[in-house]
């Protein structure tokens, strides 16, 4: 089966202006034929899905990521299955925005993780099957720590990452909930934005994962893609990037420049890697070409190499080169 992770989906500010506009397949109508085929398809949805107007009570930000209602049709005629929604936006517009995310997601048939009514909920993994496999998703957030759920109050799945024994005990947590999967994915919103690789404490975070018994860490939260290491044969995604945004573009990091991950599973192991180079402009995610696929490819290369990661053209060697 084919198994599709993408970085941070924004559908607010610019983007939901030019999905009012020019219809609900716009910021993803160009690539939806590929990622509606996958089998599953997975992002993380960087905004709250909402009408409400009225911004977060807290302290204030920089920016405040609100989609029309209707950007859960998009997500949806584009083949999107679940979302991560552990991250620092979802409660951008308050626990009205959430609650509306939240509903918009289930009347979709969009499943989520990572935030809910309460901590019980926030913290429970998504549980789907595909082809004959059982996937688990466990979802975490290390920033904005008043976003965090408690016992009788909404928000996210919290993670304080300067914590490490803590946080693998959470990691633990996660995977004990999901039962017997055959997939379990820990899905990680951690680390700073524009960075080219995560932080020492990061791999060993991602490698106690794996040793665990996690079989996928899905990383995102940086607006980058980082390279991919493959760890006792598993797949860490440092960092998806992003897929769709309105976001400046750095001349440095080139956030425009982005990748789809595709992962072709069996019961028991990855069977192919495919990266597939985006390119965001005008509000919505297109299959780069040319000189800027070549970039992305080169950089994507570069990256994988500091973890002994070969790349054969857009296939990432599932043979860990010593």
């Amino acid at each position: 089966m084919k198994l599709l992770f993408c970085g941070d989906t924004m559908l607010g500010r610019g983007v939901g202006k030019a999905m009012e506009k020019h219809g609900h397949g716009y910021p993803l109508g160009k690539i939806s034929p590929f990622t509606k085929d996958a089998d599953l398809c997975i992002v993380n949805l960087e905004c709250a899905i909402t009408s409400s107007k009225s911004i977060w009570g807290g302290e204030p930000k920089a920016f405040y990521f609100g989609a029309p209602v209707g950007a859960a049709k998009s997500l949806r005629m584009a083949g999107v299955d679940l979302v991560n929604l552990a991250n620092n936006h979802v409660l951008d517009f308050g626990v009205d925005g959430l609650e509306d995310t939240l509903r918009c997601l289930d009347e979709a048939g969009i499943r989520h993780a990572g935030a809910g009514k309460n901590m019980h909920d926030a913290s429970c993994p998504a549980l789907l099957e595909r082809c004959g496999m059982k996937f688990g998703m466990a979802a975490f957030c290390d920033h904005q720590a008043d976003f965090a759920a408690g016992p009788d109050n909404p928000g996210i799945n919290y993670l304080d990452l300067f914590d490490e024994k803590r946080a693998i005990e959470k990691f633990r947590k996660g995977l004990e909930a999901m039962g017997k999967v055959d997939w379990p994915i820990l899905s990680l919103h951690w680390g700073p934005n524009m960075v080219h690789r995560p932080s020492r404490k990061f791999v060993g975070l991602a490698h106690g994962a794996i040793e665990m018994g996690y079989k996928i860490v899905y990383g995102h939260s940086a607006h980058v893609f980082h390279g991919v290491e493959l760890y006792r044969d598993r797949p860490i995604f440092y960092s998806c990037g992003d897929l769709v945004d309105d976001y400046y573009v750095d001349r440095e990091f080139a956030n425009d420049c982005q990748i789809a991950f595709e992962l072709e599973l069996s019961e028991e192991s990855v069977q192919k890697l495919v990266v597939h180079p985006v390119h965001i402009e005008n509000c919505r995610a297109v299959w780069a070409s040319g000189d800027t696929k070549s970039f992305v490819l080169k950089r994507f290369a570069s990256l994988c190499s500091e973890f002994g990661t070969q790349v054969l053209d857009d296939a990432v060697s599932l043979s860990r080169r010593s």
